[in-house]
């Protein structure tokens, strides 16, 4: 899953929770970026901890 491409489902600030989707499934995920991130946006998964992925920008 790490280094894998998810797709924002909602915008997302820095530092905040939200849902995104990989491999046709809906995630929680924390923008650990510093920036933003918008809707229909892909990301990176640089982490994952627990059920929540740690994302930034592609």
């Amino acid at each position: 899953m790490v280094g894998e491409t998810a797709v924002l489902t909602e915008d997302l600030p820095p530092g905040a929770v939200g849902k995104v989707e990989l491999r046709g499934t809906t995630w929680s995920a924390r923008n650990a970026g510093q920036t933003v991130l918008t809707k229909g946006h892909r990301a990176r998964v640089e982490r994952v901890d627990g059920l929540t992925l740690l994302i930034k920008p592609e």
